[in-house]
């Protein structure tokens, strides 16, 4: 009962995450992610706001390691403004203390 119970909510989740995702026509977008460029950035401190998923990460692979999931973060800069970054790596939840450095990056504050 257990078993079956996980596979449904398993299965709902990913039904989810996949709704979530709008899907994007490869003729009319370029092959790299319309992340925000880190020249659209201003260095600052804020606090995330939201975060989500945007693109799941790659299983491992025989003797490799598992790609992180690209996430979506929201920022309440510490001039009121907000800022969106995208990118992989280092999971962050909502209220962290978060620098986006000069190269547009997030890093802890």
């Amino acid at each position: 009962m257990k078993v079956a119970a996980t596979l449904v909510a398993c299965t709902q989740l990913v039904l989810l995450v996949a709704c979530a995702v709008a899907p994007q026509d490869s003729s009319k977008t370029p092959s790299t992610p319309a992340a925000a460029a880190p020249a659209t950035l201003r260095p600052g401190v804020g606090v995330v706001e939201s975060a989500s998923i945007v693109a799941l990460g790659s299983s491992p692979s025989a003797g490799g390691t598992a790609s992180p999931p690209t996430m979506a973060y929201r920022l309440k800069m510490e001039d009121g403004s907000t800022q969106s970054v995208v990118q992989a790596g280092e999971r962050y939840e909502v209220g962290d203390r978060l620098q986006i450095t000069n190269d547009g990056r997030l890093s802890r504050r």
